[in-house]
């Protein structure tokens, strides 16, 4: 897209985080980009997550926004173990704000109750402890709920679409006890759906994430010039629909991109919501982790929302070949590929640093 003779660009790289979420995305144009940071991944994402801040400060230019989603550990540890390793000075001179949606008091009472042994609460703390330490903590937005709107430079806006007030009374009321080692509830083996085709799958129920870490995600649609996107952190549909109507969004919402909902997991994604955020382009964050995610059942629903939209496409975007490297190509079964994938119908794209064009000024990488 081209604003007088300068080009403006939004690019947004899939970092490879594993099992998790670490996304990069620069607006701006060929004289002066922006960044934003969306989850930093699992620990072992700390030294790149460094790296990309220390990037961005030799550059000059400012992060306008650090968000953590939520606290579970494959979306902060990356985050946390990163800003500890980048100099306090790079830090106050880069980062603009912070969004993530806590407070000392959350922290001090969970710490208190449940001897931070729940799932990500360690790291929650690990967090607000790295931004005192590092003289940033004044740059935190410390309750984000539905219907905020961010503004960040240059007319770029987030406009939050999830938790609610419900989710994060919950958040505090009622926190989550499993531990690192638990098995999260919202995830579904997927080696009996891989055997069945995708037609099959089309009309099978998704379900309701219980979660009260995952219900308590931030998800927020990303616009800057005629781009437009949804990031939706791990967060439950419903909420989201809820949030939507908190922009007077009730009909059908046309986006560029949609980041999707806790990896592909089949309880955080349903026809409803994908009928309201409308796009063919699907951004996918995850290795596969132990054949968990995606869920078939969410990728048959995309093709069956696309198809009853009357799009000639449904494209998935990855960070990992996932159907090759956790299932030795047999994700999908030969009706698949006939029908869907060799088609065109279903296209599959690797991210890589190449890049893949979505759009004019709209551009993914996989790093």
């Amino acid at each position: 897209m081209i604003r007088g003779e300068v080009k403006v660009m939004v690019k947004i790289h899939m970092m490879k985080a594993y099992e998790g979420d670490f996304i990069w995305l620069s607006y701006g144009d060929i004289e002066k980009e922006y960044h934003i940071l969306i989850d930093g991944g699992v620990k072992g994402c700390g030294e790149r997550y460094a790296d990309v801040i220390r990037f961005i400060s030799v550059k000059g230019e400012t992060i306008e926004a650090i968000i953590l989603t939520h606290i579970d550990c494959d979306h902060i540890a990356g985050a946390c173990e990163g800003l500890a390793k980048v100099d306090a000075k790079v830090l106050q001179g880069t980062v603009k704000k912070i969004v993530f949606n806590t407070s000392e008091k959350i922290y001090k009472e969970i710490l208190v109750s449940k001897n931070s042994g729940g799932y990500g609460v360690k790291e929650g703390i690990e967090f607000w402890t790295k931004l005192k330490e590092k003289g940033i903590v004044d740059r935190i937005i410390e309750r984000t709920i539905a219907g905020d709107i961010i503004s960040l430079a240059n007319g770029a806006l987030l406009k939050v679409i999830s938790p609610g007030e419900e989710q994060l009374k919950k958040l505090l009321d009622k926190w989550e006890t499993y531990e690192k080692e638990h098995t999260p509830v919202a995830y579904s083996p997927n080696l009996e759906q891989v055997k069945k085709n995708l037609d099959d799958l089309m009309r099978v129920r998704t379900k309701t994430d219980g979660s009260v870490n995952n219900a308590s995600s931030i998800a927020f649609l990303f616009e800057y010039q005629d781009i437009k996107g949804a990031f939706l952190g791990d967060s439950k549909p419903s909420v989201c629909i809820e949030g939507l109507k908190k922009f007077n969004i009730k009909d059908v919402y046309s986006l560029d991109f949609i980041k999707l909902s806790h990896h592909g997991s089949i309880s955080n994604t349903n026809l409803k919501l994908l009928k309201k955020l409308s796009t063919v382009n699907y951004l996918l964050s995850t290795n596969g982790h132990e054949k968990k995610v995606p869920s078939k059942v969410i990728i048959a629903k995309l093709l069956r929302n696309c198809q009853e939209e009357n799009k000639t496409e449904t494209i998935l975007y990855c960070n990992y070949d996932w159907w090759e490297s956790q299932y030795h190509n047999k994700y999908f079964t030969q009706k698949d590929w006939q029908l869907y994938i060799d088609t065109g119908i279903l296209k599959l794209n690797l991210l890589g640093e190449e890049g893949i064009s979505v759009k004019d000024g709209l551009i993914l990488y996989g790093k």
